[in-house]
C-alpha cells in the first residue's frame, strides 16, 4: 500500500533523497538555493548547483527554428505539422512530477499519431523490473538505521549521499555489524567496507552469490541491501535486481534502490500500467517517427548511440538543443511542483521553489499546446493518479556474461561511476559555473598497479581512445579500482561518448557495456601549469 503524504516542502528531485530546499537572494533579481538551517535536513551540491541556473543567461527561455528566435505559437505549429507528416515519438523525463506524467499520458491517449516513451537511467530500469519482480520490501533511506548488516552494490553513497548518514551512524554504534560492499569502479563507499568484494564490470552477480558474502551476512536477521545501477556493465541489472530483492527477503530485511532521480520507480510502474513506448522501440533505427524530447537529454543520456531528435525543450542547453532544428523552453526540476513515489511505497508532495519564467509552459501545457494545434482535442487532467502499486513481473532468466563491446580496442577495460556532484548525464547540474571548476578537468580513476604499469601518477593527463570516441583526461590514482580496470564519470558528455549504448534485442532493452581503452600520457600536472 502507498503511505499518506509528507509535507510539502520545496525539495531537489535529482535523486531518491528528496532533500529540502529553499530560496534566497543575492540581489532584486539574482535568486540563489541554500540549504535549510535545520540539521539533517540534507548538504548536496547537485540542488544547490540549480540555483544558479535560475536567472542564468544561459536559460532557454524563447523558441528558436534552425537557431532563429520565432514566437512560440509558431514553433509550437511547426512542430505540430510534422507530427501530421510523420507522426512523434515523445520523450518526456521519467522524473517529473507524477501529476506532470499522468497528464502528459493522457493528453497523448487519444491521439492516434503520437507515442510517449519515459526516459530516465536505462539501467535504472532494468533493476527495478528486477527488484518489482523479487517482491522485496522497499525501504526508506531512514529505516536503514534499524538494519542490523548491510550489503551495498554500486557507490550508493555519491548517487544518494544523504543515505550515507544512516549507514554510517550504525556502523559507528556497533563494529560488527557487516558492511559488504561490491564495487567495480573504486567508489566512495568502498573505503566503508568491513567486507570488499571487487570485481570486474559486469561481474556483480557472480560476486553477489559468493560465499563470501554468504558468511560476512550470516547473522543479519534483517539485511538492508542498498544498489545503485551504474553505467557500462552489459545487461546485468535486471537479474543482479532480482538476486538482490531475494537477498534482503531470506535475511528479514529489504532494498534501499538509489536511481538518478526521483520518481524512476514510479515511471517504471507507470510505462506499463499506460502501457507506454519502451526506449529500445522509441529508439529503434527503423523507427521514422519525429523524436520530441522535452526536459530529458536523449543525447546525453545515451552518448553517441545513432538516434535523431528533431525538437528539443529544455530549461538549459544540452546534448539535445545542440543538435535539434526546433528547440523549446520547459521549467528547470526545482520550478515543478507535484508528487513523487519517494521509496517506492511513499507518495511526497513538492513545492516549486519559484516559478518558471514568463512565457515557459509546464512539460503538461506544452505538449497539450502542440496537441491542439495538430487539432486534437485534449480534455482537462482529470487529477487522478494511478494507485502505484508494484507491477507483475516475471523472474528474469539467467544474464550472459556482461560481456566487452570493441574488445580489440586497448589493454584495459573502461566503465563508468556515478558522480556525488552532478546529477546523471550533467546537463542540469554541470551548468553551475562552480561546478564547472571545481570538476575540472575530466578525470579518469586508475588502479595503482595499472598506473605503475602504464608510467602515470596522479594528476597526470591521458588521452583516452575507444573505438567510439576519444578524449583527453586527468589521471586519479584510486586504491580500490580493479587492476585493468578504467572509470570515467557519468555527469559528462566526452564520457558518455567513449561508451556506446546499443539496443539488446533478446531483453528488447537499451544496453551499455564496458568497452576497451587505449591509454596514452599526453602530459603531467606539471606541464600544464607551465612549470619547468
Amino acid at each position: 500500500m502507498i503511505s499518506g503524504s509528507t509535507e510539502n516542502l520545496s525539495r531537489c528531485t535529482l535523486c531518491p533523497a528528496l532533500c529540502e530546499l529553499s530560496l534566497a537572494w543575492k540581489g532584486p533579481d539574482i535568486p540563489r538555493v541554500e540549504y535549510p538551517r535545520q540539521s539533517g535536513k540534507g548538504l548536496c551540491p547537485r540542488g544547490a548547483a540549480m540555483g544558479e541556473l535560475l536567472a542564468s543567461p544561459s536559460r532557454i527561455r524563447k523558441a528558436v527554428i534552425s537557431g532563429r528566435q520565432v514566437p512560440m505559437l509558431d514553433a509550437v505549429a511547426s512542430v505540430a505539422e510534422r507530427i501530421k507528416d510523420n507522426g512523434a515519438i515523445f520523450f518526456i523525463d521519467a522524473n517529473l512530477p507524477l501529476e506532470e506524467v499522468v497528464a502528459v499520458a493522457e493528453t497523448l491517449s487519444g491521439w492516434q499519431q503520437a507515442e510517449l516513451c519515459l526516459l530516465g537511467s536505462p539501467e535504472d530500469e532494468q533493476l527495478i523490473l528486477g527488484l518489482e519482480a523479487s517482491g522485496a520490501a522497499y525501504i526508506a533511506q531512514e529505516d536503514l538505521s534499524q538494519c542490523d548488516g548491510f550489503v551495498v552494490i554500486g557507490d550508493v553513497f555519491a548517487a544518494n549521499p544523504r543515505c550515507s548518514r544512516y549507514v554510517l551512524d550504525v556502523l559507528m554504534s556497533n563494529r560488527r555489524v557487516p558492511m559488504v560492499v561490491i564495487d567495480s569502479s573504486g567508489s566512495i563507499v568502498a573505503k566503508f567496507a568491513r567486507t570488499l568484494i571487487s570485481c570486474k564490470p559486469g561481474e556483480e552477480i557472480e560476486a553477489l552469490k559468493s560465499s563470501e558474502l554468504a558468511a560476512a551476512i550470516e547473522p543479519c536477521k534483517k539485511l538492508g541491501v542498498i544498489i545503485s545501477a551504474e553505467p557500462a556493465r552489459g545487461r546485468i541489472w535486471r537479474q543482479l535486481g532480482f538476486l538482490a530483492g531475494q537477498l534482503a527477503k531470506s535475511h528479514g530485511g529489504g532494498v534501499a534502490v538509489q536511481t538518478a532521480g526521483a520518481n524512476a520507480i514510479a515511471a517504471v510502474r507507470l510505462t506499463q500500467q499506460y502501457k507506454l513506448t519502451p526506449l529500445a522501440e522509441a529508439v529503434s533505427p527503423g523507427a521514422e517517427k519525429t523524436r520530441i524530447a522535452i526536459g530529458v537529454d536523449v543525447l546525453g543520456i545515451l552518448g553517441q548511440m545513432e538516434v535523431e531528435v528533431a525538437v528539443a525543450a529544455a530549461a538549459v542547453p544540452n546534448e539535445t538543443t545542440k543538435s535539434a532544428e526546433i528547440v523549446l523552453p520547459v521549467p528547470l526540476p526545482c520550478e515543478m511542483e507535484g508528487s513523487f513515489l519517494q521509496s517506492g511505497h511513499r507518495l511526497t508532495k513538492v513545492s516549486a521553489l519559484m516559478p518558471p519564467p514568463a512565457g515557459v509552459p509546464s512539460v503538461s501545457e506544452l505538449v497539450k499546446m502542440i496537441a491542439s494545434s495538430a487539432g486534437i482535442k485534449a480534455s482537462a487532467f482529470s487529477g487522478k493518479l494511478p494507485a502505484l502499486e508494484r507491477i507483475t513481473v516475471d523472474a528474469p532468466a539467467a544474464s550472459a556474461e556482461a560481456g566487452v563491446f570493441d574488445d580489440d580496442a586497448g589493454s584495459k577495460t573502461l566503465t563508468m561511476f556515478r558522480q556525488p556532484a552532478h546529477h546523471y548525464a550533467g546537463a542540469l547540474t554541470s551548468q553551475a559555473s562552480w561546478q564547472g571548476k571545481g570538476n575540472s578537468p575530466f578525470q579518469v580513476k586508475i588502479n595503482p598497479a595499472d598506473a605503475a604499469e602504464l608510467g602515470l601518477k596522479d594528476l597526470d593527463m591521458v588521452r583516452l581512445e575507444t573505438k567510439s570516441a576519444g578524449t583527453g583526461a586527468q589521471v586519479q590514482v584510486v586504491e580500490h579500482i580493479p587492476a585493468g580496470t578504467l572509470a570515467v564519470p557519468e555527469g559528462y558528455p566526452q564520457g558518455r561518448r567513449l561508451i556506446r549504448y546499443e539496443i539488446d534485442s533478446e531483453l528488447q532493452t537499451v544496453v551499455s557495456y564496458p568497452v576497451k581503452v587505449k591509454v596514452e600520457k599526453i602530459g603531467s600536472f606539471v606541464d600544464a601549469r607551465g612549470a619547468k
